[in-house]
């Protein structure tokens, strides 16, 4: 049995309602469980977006693969894949291989440009992964204090840190993007999941994500 999870601290907004009931009903299509966590499970002291570490917790243990999603992912309207069917872990796109390389030059002690770094949007982890990973925790876990800030890497640095300290080097770390296309890229109909974005195009302006996706809305993208 495989399960999506989706994460949030605080008071559900519009949007955040709005992707839970799309991913449930993606849920529900492909045979998988649906669960939201909340509040801050992981590590209490740790920003909101840090939480979705918790995807590794042995709590998970029953579920051959966990699919952890942002809470402003939609999954397009004619899209029949089953995203568990598909190879990787995360997305690697252009902005992740400047922030891996970034990350592995400012903490070379828990970072490296040879251990796996994705986008903190969507990880998928099979129960084996999920196991090795959790065996960089515990002990002195000081170094999560270098991600415990908004926009400071948080998830994705831990999840990173955590690749290094295991080991971890999967065949297949990376999916293909179409499994988080930023809202804002051409060919929205062709992805599998969209996450909504601000900017309305690469290099901008920028307006409320509602209203990005309203209009994939009614373009009959989503």
């Amino acid at each position: 049995m495989n399960i999506i999870l989706q994460h949030f601290d605080g008071e559900l907004r519009p949007l955040d309602k709005l992707s839970i009931e799309n991913i449930k009903t993606y849920a529900e299509k492909i045979g998988a469980e649906y669960r939201l966590i909340t509040g801050r499970p992981f590590r209490k002291h740790l920003t909101s977006p840090c939480q979705k570490v918790y995807l590794i917790d042995k709590e998970f243990d029953d579920y051959d693969d966990v699919l952890m999603l942002d809470i402003d992912m939609f999954v397009t309207k004619d899209m029949n894949e089953n995203v568990f069917d598909v190879p990787g872990i995360g997305l690697y796109t252009d902005t992740q291989k400047r922030l891996h390389s970034r990350l592995a030059q400012m903490y070379p002690l828990q970072a490296s440009l040879f251990s796996p770094y994705w986008g903190g949007a969507i990880y998928k982890l099979d129960r084996e992964s999920r196991i090795k990973l959790r065996g960089g925790l515990g002990g002195n876990e000081s170094w999560m204090n270098a991600y415990n800030k908004s926009y400071t890497y948080e998830d994705e640095g831990i999840m990173h840190t955590l690749a290094f300290k295991t080991g971890f080097g999967p065949k297949n770390p990376y999916m293909d993007n179409k499994w988080c296309q930023c809202s804002f890229l051409p060919n929205p109909e062709k992805a599998g999941f969209i996450h909504i974005r601000t900017k309305i195009t690469p290099s901008g302006p920028k307006r409320e994500k509602i209203e990005n996706y309203n209009e994939l809305v009614n373009k009959g993208t989503i």
